[in-house]
């Protein structure tokens, strides 16, 4: 199992699984995969700040990766792990927390003041990885908007 940094020529690769996280993030909303599809913009390599994904191959096959961004809004560089999916097939090999390792280190390497990820308290697996990469809960009240 190989750990890699996308080209951007790359990043298309991502789609599929990125609708199959989106897809059982709305599955209590039952929103069908071609609604999903119709209002998920093609993937860049940039908007105001950087895109990095680190992906995580199987014998050349993509089965997770990590979306991170880096941006500065006025007072340093903040980042952001905005995605972070593992096919289920490859769920319980650490592919989660070695994807969010390789965030925490280009975040760490471009001098980071502040990295935040945003995930459900019920997601276990996620909330452990995040933390065995020096993620911490903060009390910070988080409101999401999802278009209808």
């Amino acid at each position: 199992m190989e750990i890699v940094r996308l080209e951007a020529e790359e990043l298309p690769s991502i789609r599929p699984l990125l609708l199959d996280l989106l897809e059982s993030e709305h599955s209590e909303e039952s929103l069908p995969r071609a609604s999903v599809d119709s209002w998920l913009p093609q993937t860049k390599e940039s908007f105001q700040g950087e895109n990095h994904v680190f992906a995580a191959r199987d014998q050349g096959q993509l089965v997770g990766f990590c979306w991170c961004v880096i941006f500065d809004p006025g007072t340093g560089l903040e980042g952001e792990v905005a995605e972070l999916y593992v096919a289920p097939r490859w769920r319980g090999r650490r592919l989660g927390l070695r994807l969010v390792e390789e965030a925490t280190r280009l975040f760490r390497s471009r001098r980071v003041t502040f990295a935040c990820v945003w995930t459900r308290a019920d997601n276990r697996a996620a909330v452990a990885a995040y933390r065995r990469a020096g993620f911490a809960p903060t009390d910070q009240l988080v409101l999401t908007w999802y278009p209808s």
